[in-house]
């Protein structure tokens, strides 16, 4: 063809826990990526503090909007996770995933509270939210809202310019697959729609006046994993790629997913797991949506990831 138009989604489904569709596993990153595209940031992905913790794949979504009515975010006890404060709970998103995760860590539980904010008028004020609790058994003008730290949004992917045009000639990428630079390193809320509006809109008319491209394609990667090897390819990269990272649980997440490909062959989700992974290892900082234990301050020469496949797989990094 003389466009290809790569819209295929984020990469949440590579994660346990997330509120994005579970098919969706970055495999647009990872073909862009076989066919020589430049992959920028992918160690940038945002973690959602109230995914509603209720056994579901995906987890519905509690939204931001709930805390922006008063609700409140509290531990099992009934303790505020990041202080007495009004605003307490309205700081960006990686503070508020990072106050989630550890209370649920610790063994605490993270709940959202939105009884006396809300109350009676959930139904038609939050439906969405309200019709999710109910189809779970939980009533949220009663109770509060278990919750949890799920993968949300990628905020890297494939390297592309205004108009959707990445690295390879002929090769286009729009939606979250793409990486435009505008969300920086911690997106904000709903600045997703530039991604369909605008970037979609501007990508559709470069492509369709393409007069190159043709060039042959590598041969495709390996089919999805079995559905007992993708489950464990999921929880490792929540638990270790997660909203809180450091060197030995990236490594020991390299590391399988070297097994899982020796075992299975080099399969999509697998390299767009190992280009995240890779990527969130070399970062020695703290920044955005990537949060390193052992490296939690903002590095002063910290510049962009750029990664290039060499010949037989290998990441390239710059």
């Amino acid at each position: 063809a003389t466009a290809v138009v790569l819209a295929t989604g984020g990469a949440g489904g590579l994660f346990a826990a997330t509120t994005t569709p579970a098919v969706l596993k970055g495999e647009g990153m990872a073909l862009a990526a076989r066919a020589g595209a430049e992959i920028l940031d992918p160690e940038f992905v945002q973690f959602h503090p109230t995914a509603i913790d209720v056994g579901l794949d995906p987890a519905p979504l509690a939204t931001e909007a709930l805390r922006g009515e008063g609700a409140r975010l509290i531990d099992g006890a009934g303790a505020f996770l990041l202080g007495e404060e009004a605003d307490a709970d309205l700081k960006p998103r990686d503070v508020v995933a990072r106050a989630v995760h550890a209370a649920r860590t610790a063994g605490r539980g993270a709940f959202l509270d939105a009884r006396a904010a809300v109350g009676e008028a959930f139904p038609h004020e939050f439906p969405a939210v309200f019709a999710a609790c109910m189809r779970a058994g939980l009533d949220p003008r009663v109770s509060p809202i278990p919750v949890m730290a799920a993968c949300h949004y990628h905020m890297g992917g494939v390297a592309a310019d205004a108009d959707g045009r990445t690295t390879v000639p002929g090769l286009y990428a729009v939606g979250e697959c793409a990486a435009t630079g505008v969300h920086g390193a911690n997106r904000l809320a709903s600045n997703s729609l530039l991604e369909a509006a605008a970037f979609g809109r501007r990508a559709g008319r470069a492509a369709s006046s393409e007069t190159g491209g043709g060039r042959p394609v590598p041969t495709p990667l390996a089919p999805d994993l079995p559905e007992a090897a993708l489950a464990e390819l999921r929880t490792a990269m929540t638990a270790q790629a997660g909203v809180v990272r450091d060197e030995a649980g990236l490594t020991a997440l390299i590391a399988l997913i070297d097994r899982l490909e020796a075992r299975h062959g080099p399969a999509a989700c697998l390299l767009a797991a190992r280009l995240i992974a890779q990527a969130a290892l070399d970062r020695h900082e703290s920044r955005g949506g990537h949060y390193r234990a052992d490296y939690p301050q903002k590095a002063a020469n910290a510049a962009h990831t750029r990664i290039r496949l060499a010949g037989d797989l290998a990441l390239a990094a710059e």
